[in-house]
């Protein structure tokens, strides 16, 4: 056994981070050891090394999700079943899986549609947006509210409330939003089981988990996650992989030559730009990297780094839209893997063939405002300035 690596970084504010989290891990990696101590954040530890990211993230046995984030307030809500480990974990999965496997979600492909072609064209005639503002941070949000029955009325207020929850850094800030979403999807439960409506929320509440329905505390607990995860992830894939396409113009051409090959393009654009890193929680002294990680120690997984990793994607630095296998853990790995991966999937994929079809060929402002960025778990352009020519 040997001593243990000391390296002093911050997952929040390190000066790594600030400017492009992102390209901050790829840096870290070629700076620090794989596998390394931290005294940041009350001190924990930091998976670099995708053979060491991902045995965390496959043996929820021995590394606890029960605390997902090193600096988030462990005493937070819970958010079932991301927050569970197993057996209790997979019993909670198992009765949401039929709502979010691909024989559910494919039938969904024209709602989603409907969405993407309503936010591209408002902007097609503009010649110009902000591509977050604009479109990323509204279309899935639309997709996802619709589909779980949230007021869409409500849309600016639900994406303020989103953007502020995930920048919190102060716990009490923090307690604050968490329970006003709580308040929110307790209020709407409540409407639903009093008028049930045609949309997952209400289904759930009627459905039967193991012979009963859900308690109220456990509809809202899995309402929280679903407001958290549905209202925000699928933002910054599109954020990150136009971002890349606006500064690449001949793999626009390739696309708009080739839209077979849109699928390869969103899946590669993940790997390239994956932009998650959890924590798990150790249940007992356990040794990975040839050191010692005690009962109670976090491991911060740097989940995006996995796709850089040369010995899975040779040249990992390079988007290649026809590279043989395309290995990544952009929606997570292991019991944990995103819930939400087929939908995810498709309006990725609709809404970029979509925007290619009417858009065509698009580019970055020139001298538009810096892109703020934010580490952390969920790491996220918080801008994205894009022109194109217009049509007609």
């Amino acid at each position: 056994m040997r001593d243990a690596p000391v390296y002093d970084f911050d997952v929040d504010a390190d000066p790594l981070m600030v400017e492009d989290p992102l390209a901050g891990y790829v840096a870290l990696k070629d700076k620090a050891p794989p596998f390394f101590w931290t005294p940041r954040n009350g001190g924990h530890w930091v998976a670099l090394a995708s053979q060491d990211v991902l045995h965390v993230m496959q043996h929820p046995e021995k590394f606890s999700s029960r605390r997902m984030s090193v600096t988030v307030n462990p005493g937070g809500p819970a958010m079932i079943p991301l927050t569970l480990d197993p057996p209790e974990h997979k019993r909670y999965r198992q009765f949401l899986r039929p709502w979010f496997e691909s024989s559910a979600i494919a039938p969904r492909e024209a709602q989603v549609a409907r969405w993407a072609n309503l936010y591209i064209d408002q902007i097609a005639e503009r010649g110009a947006c902000e591509f977050v503002e604009d479109a990323a941070s509204r279309f899935p949000v639309s997709v996802f509210m619709e589909m779980f029955g949230l007021p869409l009325e409500r849309i600016d207020e639900f994406r303020v409330l989103m953007t502020a929850f995930f920048l919190a850094d102060d716990q009490k800030e923090q307690t604050s939003l968490s329970n006003r979403i709580l308040g929110i999807v307790s209020s709407l439960i409540q409407e639903r089981m009093a008028n049930p409506r045609d949309d997952l929320l209400s289904e759930m509440i009627a459905a039967h988990f193991e012979g009963r329905k859900l308690s109220f505390d456990e509809t809202v607990s899995i309402s929280f996650l679903m407001f958290l995860a549905g209202l925000e992830t699928v933002t910054h894939a599109m954020a990150f992989g136009f971002r890349h396409l606006a500064a690449n113009p001949a793999q626009q051409q390739q696309l708009i030559d080739n839209p077979d090959l849109v699928p390869a393009a969103v899946e590669e654009l993940m790997r390239r730009y994956s932009f998650v890193a959890v924590a798990r929680q150790s249940n007992a002294d356990i040794e990975i990297a040839g050191v010692t990680v005690r009962a109670g120690e976090m491991v911060h997984c740097a989940l995006n780094l996995v796709g850089m990793d040369e010995t899975l994607n040779p040249d990992p630095d390079r988007v290649d839209f026809e590279r043989p296998r395309c290995r990544h853990a952009g929606f997570g790995n292991g019991v944990h893997t995103c819930l939400g991966i087929h939908l995810a999937r498709l309006e990725l994929r609709t809404f970029l063939r979509l925007w290619l079809e009417k858009i065509g060929p698009f580019r970055l402002v020139p001298n538009a405002p810096k892109t703020p960025m934010r580490g952390g778990t969920v790491m996220a352009l918080s801008s994205l300035y894009l022109e194109w020519d217009r049509r007609g």
